[in-house]
């Protein structure tokens, strides 16, 4: 069962001390639901009150009004009790697979009794009839509730090689016949080896050369970036020069999360260089589906505020079904947080928020890296001022590198 201290930043709970929460997850339960599976339906009861951990809810009241919830753990369960009024006013219908945890509502009213009850206010985005970036919005989730949503499929020679890489006896011979069938990718690998990142004192001459050399885990990481960008695409011209200004920005992102994720400790640059690349994910389909918007597509400032206010939702989505592990999910939700705090050490997060901030230097209305939490959590703040620069301009050229090798 999940510690009592995830249950504390719950606008629900926040007024239980510690022995009434104990008291409440002793009587917890976990409740799996299934992609496209309904929770509860709108005017139906039932004994319990739910919180989401991980995956994604679709709430709708059956009108215009429509809200999302996305968990992506223990560290960030979602502050939005489902169910402590009944009947509910509602339908909940998962949208990806979703683990939720329950507790009784008799037992969790009785002991609210006990304390003064906070006031719970929870946000609902409402669809308004008109608004063609909460429609597109809106759409989207409906579409991929009922499956007809295409979101980006992670490239098939990435999906093949993380299924060989998973397998305890496979060699470096085994994955080269794999992408050996894709010559680009074959191609970008070796000299991706025989860069200044991984080069040795010998050029690796072949892909088994290159794979042995890189490692396999490594190989996957590289892989999955090198094939990323078929993924950034759109049928509309217009959108489609935005979808390249997107991977254009998201290879600067990955150079710097890489070349920072080399310098800190506990962080590998390889998968820092993959957070990188995807940290703006949930803005593909979005672009890939906004050409049948007129609106959206003759005013480039509506369709940046729905960017804003959607994108990291659709991103966790994403990496969800991509199977993509707990942090990278939270990654991509959070990523556009500048002001996010958390108490544990720093993460993927913290680094893909501080990179992007440094990408983005001397672009207006954005906060310095050192303005942001996410600086002090990974330790930046402990250098002084000097050392600080010589990290990033130790850097600069390995950024660049990188840049040129995504770019191809």
């Amino acid at each position: 069962m999940i510690p009592v201290s995830a249950l504390e930043h719950l606008t629900l709970l926040r007024e239980l001390d510690q022995a009434a929460l104990q008291a409440l997850l002793e009587q917890a339960e976990y409740e799996d639901v299934p992609a496209r599976a309904v929770v509860y339906r709108k005017g139906e009861q039932d004994p319990w009150t739910r919180f989401l951990i991980s995956g994604t809810l679709l709430l709708t009241d059956g009108g215009l009004s429509n809200r999302t919830l996305v968990g992506t753990g223990n560290a960030a369960i979602a502050d939005c009790p489902l169910g402590f009024s009944q009947p509910h006013d509602e339908t909940a219908i998962a949208g990806t697979d979703c683990r939720l945890l329950r507790f009784p509502t008799a037992l969790l009213q009785s002991l609210l009794e006990q304390v003064r009850p906070p006031a719970i206010e929870v946000t609902a985005i409402d669809a308004e009839e008109g608004e063609a970036g909460s429609r597109l919005f809106y759409r989207l989730i409906q579409d991929l509730v009922e499956e007809r949503l295409s979101l980006p499929s992670m490239p098939d020679i990435a999906v093949r090689v993380r299924e060989a890489v998973a397998k305890v006896d496979t060699s470096a011979a085994d994955v080269a016949k794999i992408i050996q069938a894709d010559p680009a990718v074959a191609t970008q690998l070796i000299k991706v080896a025989n860069s200044s990142l991984y080069g040795g004192s010998r050029p690796a001459d072949s892909l088994t050369a290159a794979i042995a050399r890189l490692g396999l885990e490594r190989v996957r990481e590289i892989v999955l970036a090198v094939t990323m960008r078929q993924v950034f695409r759109s049928r509309s011209p217009l959108l489609n020069k935005r979808m390249v200004e997107l991977w254009m920005r998201s290879t600067l992102v990955a150079a710097v999360a890489a070349g920072l994720g080399r310098r800190l400790t506990g962080f590998s640059s390889d998968r820092a260089l993959l957070a990188g690349l995807v940290h703006d994910i949930g803005v593909v389909p979005m672009l890939a589906n906004a050409y049948e918007y007129d609106e959206l597509v003759r005013d480039p400032g509506l369709l940046e505020a729905t960017i804003d206010a959607y994108r990291g939702e659709i991103g966790a989505m994403i990496l969800r079904r991509w199977n993509f592990p707990d942090d990278m999910v939270t990654m991509a939700l959070h990523a556009r947080q500048w002001q996010r705090r958390h108490g544990g050490a720093g993460d993927y997060c913290d680094l893909i928020i501080v990179s992007q901030l440094h990408a983005a230097a001397g672009v207006g209305g954005l906060p310095t890296p050192r303005e942001v939490p996410a600086y002090a959590a990974l330790g930046l703040d402990r250098l002084d001022v000097d050392s600080g620069r010589a990290i990033l301009d130790e850097a600069r050229e390995e950024i660049a590198e990188v840049q040129r090798l995504l770019l191809g």
